[in-house]
């Protein structure tokens, strides 16, 4: 079957099982490292740290599945790639090819909202973080490094997140089953294995999971389960691009 474009709309949630750290890059009053916030102060998850995951996530099982997955940072790949587009490329874009997915940012959920709001509906989201003083250690020696004692602040446990990824998407359908391509059962497959996301991740912070709450392409309703179990189908991927060459 030819190449052909769809249209994908897909909502999910994102649960972290642990505290989280989506840092700022600034420090906040007397935190060193202080996280994202919006601008009525709730968390959120920018939708450009979770791409980045997802694409490292999703190149993962390219390799795991024998495919071509290179690297966005190689030179002598990028070469390759403007002759050929591999599947991580039709997903997220390369240096050659623009990307069609847009991600939104992850918002706190309603739910996980309501947790900070008091008897009169106003929300006090000071309550959403906690504050862990942490020291930097030396690589060489193992032990503290002096004068590197430097505080973090950290999403609570369980706090909950909705996003939005939604554009297009080009590749060719999977023989058995049309209503698909290689290129979206990736993009789910890697999107429900997330188990980690944003700083502090070797300390336990991140710890996450996935639901995806709702999937469209050219407009249908689809379920993902039903999708996912054509993952076995990527290992043709590459074969079958070589025949359509």
């Amino acid at each position: 079957m030819p190449e052909r474009t769809d249209r994908i709309h897909l909502q999910y949630n994102l649960i972290f099982e642990s505290a989280s750290h989506c840092g700022s890059g600034f420090p906040r009053l007397l935190l060193d490292r202080a996280v994202r916030r919006d601008a009525g102060g709730a968390l959120f998850v920018p939708g450009a740290t979770l791409k980045g995951v997802l694409r490292e996530r999703c190149e993962q099982l390219a390799k795991l599945f024998e495919l071509t997955a290179r690297s966005p940072h190689d030179e002598e790949a990028a070469v390759a790639e403007y002759e050929a587009p591999d599947l991580l490329s039709r997903i997220f874009g390369s240096r050659y090819r623009p990307g069609e997915l847009y991600f939104d940012d992850l918002k706190l959920s309603q739910d996980s909202r309501q947790l900070f709001q008091d008897r009169t509906g106003r929300s006090d989201y000071r309550l959403q973080t906690q504050e862990r003083t942490q020291v930097s250690l030396s690589r060489q020696t193992g032990t503290a490094r002096p004068q590197f004692l430097f505080s973090s602040e950290f999403g609570l446990s369980d706090l909950v997140f909705v996003g939005e990824i939604s554009g297009y998407v080009s590749d060719l359908p999977i023989d058995a089953a049309p209503e698909t391509t290689y290129a979206i059962v990736l993009l789910i497959a890697g999107l429900l294995s997330l188990d980690r996301l944003g700083g502090n991740k070797s300390t336990g912070a991140g710890k996450c999971r996935v639901e995806i709450t709702n999937l469209k392409l050219n407009g249908q309703q689809h379920n993902p389960a039903q999708l996912i179990e054509h993952l076995d189908e990527l290992e043709y991927a590459d074969l079958m691009w070589e025949g359509e060459a």
